[in-house]
């Protein structure tokens, strides 16, 4: 009897270490460079914020290297769009979207509230309805633009995981030459296709596409290493953004005919150089820093730390963001400041402040994820989502 346990025990072991196993592989790994592009994607747009508030503007107009700033984060909301399309083409759920619509609804009503209780010359008393219904009313407009998007993504990943390589390639260069390159050299003064300067549900579609072309298809050079193909990546980044910065402190001006071939050049660099998310240079320093952030070999432990961190990144959003917030607090950042400082201490002064506020909104939302994980908020959404889907059926 002893034998036979032993023999039979064998297997049963061998079951047990083999389906361990299976669940270790089936275990979702989490792509460290999504959420590293969330924070960095995000401490951008708290730069951008800050820097083209009047009072800012006015107080450093002296410095324009500022502008080197904008130039170099002028990629956030590419950024959200195309990480959106990179993991969201495998599946969706419409409580993702029931989860997101409270998430924002809580902060509206909650910086209302607050307001109202201790500054309520900031309240416009009839407005409290916008603070219920904030995409309704437009509050957040990328929300708003991304919330509109998330209605067709059933629709649109249907169609991406129905396509092959081949035919997803040939569709997602057709878009691009179309929206991209043909509305630039085109038509640039008119706004055909309706993309807003990349401020509109449609351009948000679009990078979505772009984003699940590579995270279906991993970008493959042949004969280029890894390293080389970082820095490559890292490398036309910056040369596109030193190009911008350069072209925009440029003012040269056609006065008459007689005009030097190098002028005409420039003028025509920064007509095309425009300030848009949908532009020609803009789409490819988008994507070459966004491969390069995705493709980078991140730490196990800090792997860990910015996936923490990167969850928050809506969150911040929401925060600073809100119109109360951003009339009271982020056009009054430096009010105070001294305007006679070197260009080094603006530097300091608008880096280390963004990263203030980025890390009081972070610590601000892990409490809120706390209360929500607390009353079960992801549990009501699923609940909801099956329930609609029950009726409509």
């Amino acid at each position: 009897m002893e034998e036979s346990y032993c023999i039979m025990s064998k297997p049963v072991l061998i079951k047990e270490n083999m389906n361990e196993n299976l669940k270790k592989n089936n275990k979702k790994v989490r792509n460290h460079g999504i959420d590293f592009i969330r924070i960095i994607a995000m401490y951008g747009i708290i730069i951008n914020h800050i820097i083209f508030k009047k009072k800012t503007l006015s107080k450093y107009k002296k410095f324009k290297e500022l502008k080197l700033l904008h130039v170099l984060f002028f990629w956030h909301n590419n950024g959200f769009a195309f990480i959106s399309g990179f993991i969201g083409y495998k599946t969706h759920k419409y409580s993702n979207l029931f989860y997101l619509w409270i998430w924002v609804c809580f902060y509206s009503v909650i910086i209302h509230l607050f307001y109202l209780k201790f500054k309520p010359r900031f309240i416009l008393y009839e407005r409290f309805l916008y603070s219920l219904f904030p995409i309704i009313f437009s509050r957040y407009w990328f929300f708003t633009a991304y919330f509109g998007m998330y209605l067709f993504l059933p629709i649109i990943n249907k169609g991406i995981n129905y396509l092959n390589q081949s035919e997803l390639k040939i569709c997602l260069i057709s878009i691009l030459f179309i929206y991209v390159f043909w509305h630039d050299i085109m038509n640039l003064n008119n706004d055909i296709f309706m993309t807003k300067k990349g401020a509109s549900v449609l351009w948000l579609l679009i990078f979505y596409i772009t984003g699940t072309y590579f995270g279906k298809y991993k970008l493959k050079i042949m004969g280029i290493k890894k390293f080389y193909f970082l820095l490559i990546s890292f490398s036309i980044y910056i040369i596109i953004s030193l190009l911008y910065y350069r072209i925009y402190n440029c003012n040269y001006k056609i006065n008459g005919l007689n005009v030097d071939i190098k002028h005409k050049i420039i003028i025509i660099l920064k007509n095309l150089l425009t300030e848009n998310y949908d532009s020609n240079l803009k789409v490819i320093q988008s994507i070459s820093i966004l491969l390069f952030l995705l493709e980078i070999n991140y730490n196990k432990y800090f792997g860990q730390i910015i996936s923490f961190i990167g969850i928050r990144a809506f969150g911040v959003y929401l925060i600073h963001d809100n119109n109360y917030v951003r009339q009271d607090i982020i056009s009054n950042l430096f009010i105070n400041e001294n305007n006679n400082i070197s260009l080094f201490q603006v530097y300091r002064l608008f880096m280390t402040k963004s990263l203030l506020i980025f890390i009081i909104c972070s610590i601000i939302d892990y409490l809120r994820n706390f209360v929500f994980n607390l009353i079960k908020i992801r549990n009501i959404c699923i609940i909801l989502d099956k329930k609609i889907f029950e009726i409509l059926k």
